[in-house]
C-alpha cells in the first residue's frame, strides 16, 4: 500500500519563517530533521557557511522531479590530491539519497519512521568520476548567473546545484521551463555513479499543464482523499535561495 502521506522532509513545510531558520548541517535520513531544515538545505546554507580559502571542494545536485513523486539529492566532497603538479587530482565520496512518497508496508516498530527515510548509499568515486562531473558542469552553464527572481515550484522538475570551489561559493538552478534545464549535462555522470539509479529508476522530466501557484494550491487541499500539504515554492536570489518574504 502506498501512502500519500508526504512526511519526508520537504513536505512537513509548516511556515515558511520557521523553515528559513532552521540550518542545515547536510544530508541527513531523518525525515523530522529533514523537514526542518529542507529550505537551508536546498540553498546549500551549510556549504556557504563553511567555504573559505583551504575548504574542500565540495557539490550539492538536488533533483526535484515533482517532490509527491520523487526527489534526488548528491552531495560530493573531493579529496585533497596531495600529488606532485601536474598529477591527476583526487577523488572523493557522494552521499546520494531518493526520497519518494511513504510506503506503509515498510513500518517497523524498531523504526516507525523507516517508510519516509528513503535510500541512501555512500561511496567513493574516483579522479575521472571528479573530472566528468566537472567538465559536465562547465557544459551546463554552471558558472553563468543563477536565474535571479525565478519560482522553483516542487510540483515541477528541477535542479538546484550549489558548491564550493577554491574557497567561493556558487549556486545555480534550472528549471523545467528554461533552456538552459535542457543543456543540462550533469545528470548522466551523476546517475552513472550513483548505486541507487539501478535501485529507484530516475522520474525523467515530462510535459507538465501547471495552472497558477495559487490556483494548484487551492486545488491540492480540495483534492480527495490527498492528506499532505500542497505544493510549495522557493525563490532564486542572486547567488542561493531568497529568504524571508518572496519579491
Amino acid at each position: 500500500m502506498q501512502s500519500k502521506f508526504w512526511l519526508s522532509g520537504v513536505v512537513h513545510v509548516f511556515v515558511i519563517g520557521l523553515l528559513a531558520g532552521c540550518a542545515s548541517t547536510g544530508p541527513t535520513d531523518n525525515p523530522l530533521r529533514r523537514s526542518l531544515t529542507w529550505f537551508s538545505y536546498l540553498g546549500g546554507d551549510d556549504l556557504r557557511t563553511t567555504c573559505q580559502p583551504g575548504s574542500p571542494e565540495r557539490y550539492r545536485f538536488v533533483y526535484n522531479a515533482r517532490a509527491d513523486e520523487q526527489i534526488r539529492t548528491y552531495d560530493i566532497i573531493v579529496n585533497p590530491s596531495g600529488a606532485p603538479p601536474g598529477a591527476p587530482s583526487a577523488g572523493g565520496r557522494l552521499e546520494s539519497h531518493v526520497i519518494t512518497n511513504g510506503d506503509l508496508d515498510r513500518l517497523s516498530v524498531v523504526d516507525p519512521l523507516r517508510p519516509w527515510r528513503g535510500e541512501e548509499a555512500e561511496i567513493s568515486i574516483s579522479a575521472a568520476d571528479v573530472a566528468a562531473l566537472r567538465s559536465a558542469l562547465a557544459a551546463s552553464g554552471f558558472d553563468q548567473p543563477a536565474p535571479r527572481g525565478a519560482f522553483l515550484r516542487s510540483d515541477d522538475f528541477y535542479w538546484i546545484v550549489s558548491a564550493c570551489r577554491d574557497g567561493v561559493f556558487r549556486f545555480n538552478a534550472y528549471s523545467r521551463d528554461m533552456p538552459s534545464f535542457q543543456a543540462i549535462r550533469f545528470d548522466a555522470p551523476l546517475y552513472a555513479m550513483d548505486p541507487l539509479t539501478a535501485q529507484v529508476a530516475v522520474n525523467p522530466p515530462r510535459e507538465l499543464h501547471l495552472g497558477p501557484f495559487l490556483s494548484a494550491q487551492q486545488m491540492s487541499r480540495l483534492a480527495p482523499g490527498m492528506y499532505g500539504p500542497p505544493p510549495w515554492q522557493v525563490q532564486v536570489g542572486e547567488n542561493g535561495l531568497k529568504t524571508g518574504l518572496f519579491e
